[in-house]
């Protein structure tokens, strides 16, 4: 029963334990993202899930499964240089090499066999009865939401997980590894793959060309699962793009080099424009660290090194940036000591050199600062939506009566004002 308490004694939703609950949700809503690289032009669905009532469940979830039940990623590779390791696999004539990719992995996601699989895992790390309820419950109620908004009519799949949906990630690479460490050993063993590396939904292989080849390996993880289905990819010319980087085949040894799509502009921020110079320098010290991260050979690390020369003088940076940045060395503030991460941050919109002057005071104060800009390609050139208006929409709203300072909490499904309009007197 609603009644009317002390406004000292009530949970606003600024109060630290609302953190985690999102009081004014929204249907997550859908745009389309054109495939300039990828044949007939795809477009690439993109939910923004944010405003979700579920969002901050979704994250939660994430957090708290990967602590009870981490992965033991025995197949899975978590970034290029993992990737890079396969230059110590032992190279022969008669080896090739294919990628696999999952097509539209997310939507494909069967929700109830992976309910399984994670209620096996989490019982398999020896996870408490009653812990193990309540993520399987937190399990449902996220991939229950599983719709978005597009022109004004609320869409739902049927199956699958969300798209955009922070716990969609973790969720499907249950289902994945589970379908790894169940049937990759047999097909491995049946086609003679010598290496297979997966990241999120693409796969790359090592295989024995004279037993089989990538059809027939194709089709053995094409019957994996009725929901899953893999297109192939071969190599061409002894070698073949995965991730940023082009995989070469020699008689003796596997070496790399760095690949960029046919899509790529050497488009950065340029040296004159009024950015933050750690924005600007951001590209180029991620350059200069993957030039010198990976393993490539001699020629082509001077090709990359006078690609990234091109980018630079091209974008207006002067020669002596070439050079990358001297790491950050941590601070040795008493805030700072190992063990403690609790930080104290200030964003501030950079306008110029006089940002500069006044976030160095504040960084004095041991206070961290985070910079933006407003004059970013987004905002420039992207429609932007009408703001809602807040009173239209459903959630939890507090009134404050004028005379003796109480207020009343209430929670509705329908807009506010349909709410205040239909029930006057209960308010």
């Amino acid at each position: 029963m609603r009644k009317v308490i002390n406004n000292s004694k009530i949970l606003i939703p600024s109060d630290e334990k609302w953190k985690h609950i999102n009081l004014n949700p929204s249907a997550p809503s859908i745009k389309g993202l054109i495939k300039l690289h990828k044949p007939d032009h795809l477009i690439r669905p993109v939910v923004n899930w944010r405003g979700a009532p579920a969002y901050k469940v979704a994250q939660l979830f994430t957090k708290k499964i990967s602590s009870v039940a981490p992965f033991p990623l025995t197949y899975t590779t978590g970034n290029t240089r993992e990737l890079i390791k396969l230059e110590n696999i032992p190279s022969h004539p008669h080896y090739s090499l294919a990628s696999l990719d999952i097509s539209s992995l997310y939507t494909n996601v069967p929700v109830k066999d992976t309910k399984d699989i994670i209620a096996r895992a989490l019982e398999e790390n020896g996870v408490e009865p009653h812990i193990r309820q309540e993520l399987l419950n937190w399990y449902d109620t996220i991939t229950y939401q599983n719709y978005f908004s597009n022109n004004g009519k609320i869409l739902i799949q049927q199956d699958g997980l969300a798209m955009g949906a922070p716990s969609s990630g973790i969720i499907a690479e249950f289902f994945l590894q589970n379908l790894e460490n169940t049937h990759l050993a047999q097909i491995s063993n049946k086609h003679n793959i010598t290496a297979y590396f997966r990241y999120v939904d693409d796969v790359l292989v090592i295989y024995d060309s004279r037993h089989t080849d990538i059809k027939n390996i194709q089709d053995d993880f094409n019957t994996l699962h009725p929901n899953m289905m893999f297109t192939a990819e071969p190599e061409s010319n002894n070698q073949i793009n995965f991730l940023d980087i082009t995989v070469h085949k020699t008689p003796t040894k596997w070496t790399t080099s760095i690949y960029r799509k046919p899509t790529f502009t050497d488009s950065i921020i340029p040296y004159t424009s009024n950015h933050p110079p750690q924005h600007k320098h951001a590209a180029i010290r991620y350059l200069h660290n993957r030039l010198n991260t990976y393993h490539l050979q001699h020629n082509e690390y001077i090709e990359e090194l006078d690609t990234i020369h091109d980018i630079m003088m091209n974008s207006g940076f002067p020669t002596h940036a070439h050079a990358p940045s001297n790491p950050r060395r941590p601070s040795t503030t008493p805030s700072q000591k190992p063990g403690n991460t609790t930080h104290k941050w200030a964003p501030f919109t950079y306008i110029g050199r006089e940002t500069t002057y006044i976030t160095n005071i504040f960084k004095k104060a041991d206070i961290r600062i985070t910079l933006h800009t407003n004059n970013t390609l987004q905002n420039l050139l992207m429609q932007k939506p009408q703001p809602s208006d807040k009173y239209s929409i459903s959630g939890a709203y507090k009134l404050t009566c004028l005379e003796c300072n109480k207020v009343y909490v209430g929670q509705t499904g329908r807009s506010f004002t349909q709410r205040f309009n239909l029930y006057p007197t209960d308010l």
